[in-house]
């Protein structure tokens, strides 16, 4: 959450300035309450916040995985296969083709077909 908050320029570094301290407090209250969060996700259609409740503890590659599969599946486009997503994400964000990311990308691919074919149920 703090790189986020990095990213978004609400924190400038580390360690924490005061101002800082306060930013971050604002944002634990925000994320803690729970009327602001009913708030905040009824912008959204219910798949929406389905899919942002099923994929929260993902990362944004991992994200970028699983919708990867399911947009390809869904449009019939032939095969798709794990070395290529895995260059994609290693173009994309970065993340280099280790033996525990090609792990992870066939883990995340079983879960898009998973989820899939619990929904044409």
């Amino acid at each position: 959450m703090f790189h986020r908050l990095r990213e978004l320029g609400l924190v400038k570094g580390d360690p924490l300035a005061d101002g800082d301290i306060h930013a971050v407090e604002i944002v634990r209250a925000v994320y803690g309450d729970r009327v602001l969060l009913r708030a905040q996700l009824a912008k959204f259609d219910r798949a929406t916040r389905e899919d942002l409740v099923r994929t929260a503890e993902l990362a944004k590659w991992e994200r970028y995985v699983i919708n990867r599969y399911r947009n390809h599946v869904t449009r019939d486009c032939g095969k798709l296969y794990v070395k290529q997503v895995a260059d994609e994400i290693k173009r994309y964000y970065g993340v280099e083709k280790t033996s525990e990311v090609i792990t992870r990308i066939y883990r995340l691919r079983k879960r898009a077909y998973n989820e899939l074919r619990r929904r044409a149920k």
